[in-house]
């Protein structure tokens, strides 16, 4: 096991973090989706910044899952790596109905 993976097993063990951490599930889930999609595309997040005429800093921002991108910004984003954003909602099984 790594030191990440086992520093993060004895965080998500207290309850008051475990709960932060799945208050920002969403946000982290966007992030990994979007950093993925540009690995994918094998460019980087200087790459992707010039091609949204932005700076690498705001495409950092962006993928780091601190706060949700718009729908602007995603769509920029998509379209600097040569994709195409979908939408999709899909019901939650972690939660009782």
């Amino acid at each position: 096991m790594t030191k990440f993976t086992e520093l993060k097993q004895k965080w998500m063990s207290d309850k008051d973090v475990r709960s932060e951490y799945e208050a920002h599930a969403h946000e982290f889930e966007i992030a990994r989706a979007l950093i993925e999609a540009r690995s994918n595309a094998g460019m980087t997040q200087a790459q992707v910044a010039e091609r949204m005429g932005t700076t690498q800093s705001v495409v950092a921002r962006i993928e780091s899952g601190a706060n949700l991108p718009s729908m602007k910004s995603v769509i920029r984003y998509a379209s600097a790596i040569n994709a195409r954003p979908v939408l999709q909602l899909i019901p939650d099984k972690r939660k009782a109905a």
